[in-house]
């Protein structure tokens, strides 16, 4: 029976009041993740001295050999204590990292976020406190982040499926270690928490408490209100971002843009998002016409064709493309304008009398292909010309050529070929669209 300090009240008060807060009625059932760390055995205890029915979640990462064995064995033994229903999973996370080429910690999440998306059916509380909250900030800092990044972890955070809870994160840390101690409560001391090879163990036990004796004893309690400020900041930016849908983000500020971007990739669960690839696509955003692909990691691409961003498996890129080629009979060229090679549509008029009769095809670039645009001296080797125009690498073998026989006839978006041109207004022409 825990023992009743005023301490002991006012900690539980304040959990509750968090929770109603988030709007968390006050029987809800709960999912609780529970490592067996000091954190999360206090998260445990205090929640299940609530009315919410909880529910147990322990993966074991087996990073630590028997260290993780004897963690599950201590949570699956607590579990039985209070009587509480206890969902266990095994994974191979260092597998797991080498397969997907990631660092451990982005395999963890991962791990997690899998056992979490069997648990839709109510929120998960999560034991991440005021500490952990300024160790975030000063490793996003670190790394780069904007307002975003550096609000840290949101007390509740719904993602795909399943909605993540942090009742603590106005807690520090030697509030939950002094609660326990005087419910005289064990729990399990992860030795990687004092690895000094970790970054954030780094932050933890060298950084902050430099920062603490150099510039500010106070830095708990004024990073946190700072983080506050650009949280608020941040929640209606968000709100902002969230009036766009795939069709019209193209027309949104750019900071607005970027949020989205991120907002939408994290959606389909890719959170390990660079800030080049966000502003890669958003470039691609503002050219309106036209197909464009960035490269998102090893797995998947986006694809912006006229201003609308899609998500794609990058092996869909080794199939070849399928464009229509549309041939109108008529004279003379049509005034058109090109807008870079392989931007479709595309439109261009070539001479019927050099056709032949012959017929014309599309295909992608082979190795060897040459070509002499209109008005030029001599032959050029495709590939010098995609490299002039600063055609993507990843782009090459996507872009169309339309050809007759062996010859290049037009490179859309471009030109079309010397040899195929109307000598005046009145020459019997071939009038070409390709989408």
């Amino acid at each position: 029976e825990p023992n009743n300090t005023p301490f002991m009240h006012a900690l539980q008060s304040s959990i509750e009041a968090t929770l109603a807060a988030t709007g968390i009625a006050p029987a809800q059932p709960l999912y609780v993740s529970v490592s067996g760390g000091a954190d999360s055995v206090a998260l445990l205890h205090l929640l299940h001295q609530t009315k919410h029915p909880c529910h147990i979640l322990h993966l074991n990462h087996q990073l630590r050999g028997t260290d993780s064995d004897q963690d599950q064995l201590f949570v699956e033994d607590l579990a039985a204590q209070l009587n509480l229903p206890i969902t266990v999973k095994q994974v191979d996370v260092a597998t797991l990292a080498a397969e997907h080429k990631q660092s451990l910690e982005l395999a963890g999440r991962h791990a997690r976020h899998q056992l979490y998306r069997a648990c839709s059916d109510a929120p998960i509380a999560l034991a991440h406190h005021a500490n952990d909250q300024l160790e975030t900030f000063l490793l996003r800092l670190t790394r780069g982040a904007g307002a975003s990044g550096l609000s840290g972890m949101q007390l509740v955070q719904p993602l795909d499926n399943f909605t993540l809870l942090r009742p603590l994160l106005h807690h520090p840390k030697a509030d939950l270690i002094q609660w326990l101690t005087e419910q005289q409560l064990p729990w399990r001391e992860d030795a990687s928490n004092t690895d000094p090879t970790h970054t954030r163990n780094r932050i933890r036990h060298q950084i902050i408490p430099l920062l603490q004796q150099q510039l500010n004893p106070n830095l708990l309690p004024t990073l946190t209100r700072t983080m506050t400020l650009l949280n608020d900041e941040n929640q209606w930016l968000e709100e902002q971002a969230h009036t766009y849908n795939a069709q019209t983000i193209a027309a949104a500020p750019k900071a607005l843009q970027r949020r989205w971007i991120r907002h939408w990739l994290h959606q389909q669960q890719i959170d390990d998002i660079p800030f080049e690839v966000v502003e890669q696509i958003t470039e691609a955003l503002h050219q309106p016409e036209g197909t464009r692909y960035c490269d998102i990691n090893a797995d998947f691409l986006v694809r912006v064709e006229y201003g609308i961003p899609s998500l794609h498996p990058r092996n869909e890129r080794s199939t070849t493309p399928e464009w229509t080629l549309t041939q109108t009979e008529g004279t003379g060229w049509q005034s058109h304008v090109a807008h870079g090679i392989g931007i479709l549509p595309a439109h261009a008029s070539i001479s019927i009398a050099q056709l032949n009769n012959r017929a014309l095809h599309v295909r992608t670039p082979q190795p060897g292909d040459r070509f002499q645009p209109l008005g030029m001296q001599g032959h050029r080797k495709l590939q010098d010309i995609l490299t002039d125009h600063k055609v993507p690498l990843a782009q090459r073998n996507q872009i169309p050529v339309v050809c007759c026989q062996d010859e290049i006839v037009w490179l859309p978006g471009y030109a079309i070929a010397h040899n195929w041109r109307l000598e005046t207004q009145q020459t019997p022409a071939l009038h070409l669209n390709l989408i």
